[in-house]
């Protein structure tokens, strides 16, 4: 299962359906039981002003730690960077954790494998 953006209004949805359960940083898909490790993000919108996007970020997603590396201002629904101010979607990154491994079923006493 590859990486993952979920929307904030998503994550909310989810979380009032019971289809979601979140432990610190871990989020799992109940009907799935799969859980991703997540992280805040955001998605890049447009641009404010309805410019034209001089860096190539309009619908790419940006966590915290990549934004910070960019020099980029997170504020609210806003991201500026470089003069260039964007409309974004606050959210979160699932990165995919290994897949719960079901036990191996028991060989009956008294035989020998191989």
């Amino acid at each position: 299962m590859a990486r993952l953006y979920i929307s904030q209004d998503r994550m909310d949805t989810w979380s009032s359906e019971n289809k979601v359960e979140i432990a610190g940083d871990v989020m799992t898909l109940v009907e799935l039981d799969r859980s991703f490790a997540i992280r805040p993000a955001v998605r890049f919108l447009r641009v404010a002003g309805g410019d034209d996007d001089p860096h190539d970020l309009l619908g790419k997603v940006k966590d915290e730690k990549e934004l910070a590396a960019m020099g980029a201002d997170h504020v609210a629904i806003s991201v500026i960077y470089v003069e260039t101010a964007y409309d974004v979607e606050n959210g979160f990154v699932g990165d995919p954790r290994p897949a719960k491994k079901s036990p191996a079923p028991a060989q009956p006493k008294g035989r020998r494998s191989g």
